[in-house]
């Protein structure tokens, strides 16, 4: 086999013996021990394979989404799945070509009140929902102006900040605005982190739907539309509502 070996280094041909026993005191030393050992291996190595190892099943592959179950009379039906989806992606594409012209005109956005920055969590908690010990103080919606302001890693803080407020709490109207309207913003394709973030939004909306006694609750059909957004719109087909 070594005629049809490339030499990447010259190595000094000896007669002397090997002494394996020892540690090589040179480099050509060492290259002639490789040469010497590599000359006792076979050309061709055929491995012995049985088939016994590969007929017991390695991988175990659930279609468990994580997402508990609802009645049957909480599921939308596939008709106002497709609507939602076309309104909200009616949405972002209004306020992409917004936010272009206004570029295109070199005119900056700034939201109407001035904003904590991205690393004030209890200040932006506040400012959205607010202060538990005021209760005078009832928080802010998500106007557009707020929103068009916030750059893509302030959409993306804000809506890690938000789903980690609603593992802590409950569902709201006003948290489900605040929630659209970043999500409204969120730049596709999504990065890994966003993707397992709003995988974490949809099984926390499906607990919380399933907890609901009622078809006739008023927060039914938000909790629908955020499965239904990040199930349908944003790809994650796993987690979606089955089509009725």
């Amino acid at each position: 086999m070594d005629e049809f070996l490339h030499k990447a280094l010259y190595v000094e041909e000896t007669d002397e013996d090997i002494d394996f026993e020892s540690a090589p005191s040179t480099g050509q030393e060492y290259l002639r021990r490789v040469i010497v050992e590599s000359r006792k291996c076979d050309a061709v190595v055929v491995a012995d394979m049985t088939g016994k190892k590969f007929k017991a099943q390695t991988v175990l592959y659930t279609t468990d989404s994580g997402c508990p179950a609802a009645p049957p009379d909480f599921l939308p039906s596939d008709k106002w799945q497709k609507l939602q989806v076309s309104q909200f992606s009616s949405l972002r594409n209004r306020m992409t070509q917004y936010l272009a012209k206004q570029k295109q005109q070199g005119v900056k956005i700034k939201p109407c009140i001035t904003l904590p920055s991205g690393d004030k969590e209890k200040e932006w908690s506040i400012l959205c929902f607010g202060n538990p010990d005021d209760k005078e103080c009832t928080g802010t919606p998500p106007m557009l102006p707020i929103i068009l302001s916030l750059n893509q890693f302030m959409v993306e803080t804000l809506l890690e900040y938000h789903v980690h407020w609603l593992e802590e709490t409950s569902f709201s109207q006003q948290r489900g605005q605040w929630l659209y309207a970043l999500l409204a913003k969120l730049e596709k394709p999504l990065k890994p982190e966003m993707c397992s973030l709003i995988r974490t939004l949809a099984r926390l909306c499906s607990t919380f739907r399933a907890k609901l006694v009622s078809a006739e609750d008023p927060l039914l059909p938000q909790l629908n539309l955020f499965i239904c957004l990040v199930g349908r719109y944003f790809d994650q087909s796993d987690l979606a509502d089955p089509i009725k």
